[in-house]
Order: C-alpha cells, then sequence, then structure tokens
C-alpha cells in the first residue's frame, strides 16, 4: 500500500475514532445534564410553594413576621392584615363583597417563602415536622400549604430516582465498552507496527506511549465535541426551562470537566489494553 493510501485510511480512523467517542459523550452527558435538571426542577418547584401562617384574632402579625424571618429554611416573611387580603381577593374576583359583608371575612396571615437549598435538603418530611412546630405556637391558628401536593410530587420524584440512576449506571458500561472498541479497531490497522517495534527490542512502555498520547488526543476531541453539542442542545431548552436562566461558568464547567476527564481516562486506558494485546503475540495472530 502506498503511502498516501496509509495516511489516508490512518486520517479515515482518527476522524471515526474521535467521532464514536464524541457520540457517546455525548449521549452520556444528555443523561448527566437530564439528572441535574430533573433535580433543580424539584427544587424550584418546592421552593416556589408559599406557606401561609394563619393568625389569631389580635395577634401582632408585624412583630411575629420578623420573628420568622429567623426560622430555619424560612427565606423571607411577610405579614398580610385581614384588610388587605380581603382587598387583593376584591381586586381577583372582581366584585366588592366587602360592600355587603361588612368585615373582613379573611383572617391574618403571615406568608412564608422557603430557602431552595433548604428544601432540597429536607424535603417534605422536614416542611411537616417545621409546621407541625409551628402550629403550636402562641397567637397561631393553622399552617396551610398544599400537602398532599407536595408528598404526591416526592414520591413522584423518588419513584423514578432509583430506575434513573440504574439506567445512568448500563449507559456507562455500554459507553466504557463502545470506546474500548472503537479505540481497539483503531489499534487494531496497526497491529503489525506494534509487533515489529517489539521484535526490535522497544521496551512495552515506548511502544505504547504513542498509541496511548494518540487515543487520548481523540477522546480531548471527541469531548470537545460532545460538550458542543450538549451546550447546543441546552441552549434550545433554555427558552422553555426556567431553571436553565441560572446555569452559569461553574455548571458548564464541571460538565466540560466530566467530559474531558472520561473522554481522556477510557481512552488512554483502552490504548493501553489494545497494544498489549499485541505485545509478545505470535506473527500467525496477527494475521
Amino acid at each position: 500500500m502506498s503511502r498516501p493510501s496509509r495516511s489516508k485510511a490512518h486520517g479515515f480512523s482518527a476522524f471515526s475514532t474521535a467521532l464514536g467517542v464524541a457520540l457517546t459523550l455525548g449521549v452520556l452527558g444528555t443523561l448527566v445534564v437530564g439528572a441535574m435538571v430533573v433535580r433543580e426542577l424539584r427544587t424550584d418547584w418546592l421552593a416556589s410553594m408559599t406557606v401561609q401562617i394563619v393568625l389569631e384574632e389580635g395577634a401582632d402579625g408585624s412583630r411575629m413576621a420578623v420573628d420568622w424571618l429567623g426560622e430555619e429554611g424560612v427565606q423571607s416573611a411577610v405579614y398580610i392584615d385581614a384588610d388587605s387580603a380581603s382587598a387583593e381577593m376584591e381586586r381577583e374576583l372582581g366584585e366588592p363583597f366587602m360592600d355587603f359583608l361588612g368585615d373582613s371575612p379573611l383572617p391574618s396571615l403571615i406568608e412564608l417563602t422557603l430557602d431552595p437549598e433548604w428544601i432540597d435538603r429536607e424535603g417534605v418530611a422536614g416542611l411537616a415536622a417545621l409546621a407541625s412546630g409551628w402550629e403550636g405556637r402562641e397567637g397561631v391558628t393553622r399552617v396551610a400549604y398544599p400537602r398532599r401536593i407536595l408528598e404526591r410530587l416526592e414520591r413522584g420524584f423518588s419513584d423514578w430516582t432509583t430506575p434513573l440512576v440504574l439506567l445512568l449506571a448500563i449507559f456507562m458500561a455500554v459507553a466504557v465498552a463502545q470506546i474500548f472498541n472503537v479505540v481497539r479497531l483503531s489499534v487494531f490497522g496497526r497491529r503489525q507496527l506494534i509487533r515489529s517495534m517489539d521484535l526490535v527490542g522497544a521496551p512495552p512502555s515506548r511502544i505504547r506511549q504513542p498509541f496511548i498520547a494518540e487515543a487520548m488526543g481523540y477522546g480531548l476531541v471527541g469531548a470537545t465535541l460532545a460538550y458542543a453539542a450538549v451546550v447546543g442542545l441546552l441552549g434550545l431548552l433554555k427558552p422553555f426551562l426556567s431553571v436553565l436562566e441560572g446555569w452559569g461558568p461553574e455548571k458548564l464547567g464541571l460538565l466540560m470537566a466530566l467530559q474531558v476527564v472520561m473522554g481522556l481516562l477510557m481512552t488512554g486506558l483502552s490504548a493501553r489494553w489494545a497494544v498489549a494485546r499485541y505485545l509478545g503475540a505470535r506473527l500467525d495472530k496477527l494475521v
């Protein structure tokens, strides 16, 4: 075979290897990003929920709201008196019911929003424990929040967590096998060269080094292409997923680091294993 033909074949092998690594890491990165998005959606939904502390008549709501700001898991506390609550309801209903009722039918209350990090860590069970303690406080009639909806939401996330983790583990194994196979095929085309270097007395480490470096170069190129593809997908989904608005260099950098490390590690180990198969092999096994 002429030198240009060999160069062309090697170039095609390099392209197919980098593309195979890119496709594998791209799908893996998409699964990881999907898991991160689902987790953030859960936190966002839980944190967007408000807790209403219904007060007894005559309770000092302004002072109690200030006290509640120091509570664990509370991000903000707003006191809404009975008249303000009734005026807000009149605006929503479009009917001035206060004209014929006279007194406000609504109680005064404190509206709480929760800290996202705390609700993500403690979940619905932690909120239920806090609400139980708050209901026993002086001046509090009851604590209202959509407990059943949140429990159902939490249960739904829990039910999906185990299958998703298993799916990710299975795909990780498939991804490793795929990259190993792609790199092995790339090395296979130069098995005669590996055996020739072995026969002239070249140390195994010197034989492996250029193949491992080349394979890791494919891994770096493939990881870069995979990262670009995943970031492009996130850009397309950004208008539809509000949680992506907060994704900055920290999370995107973590994603890139994960893909680069996986690409370098898997291609490097694959090349080491593939070259080792032909070191010391019989000549008739190389055909």
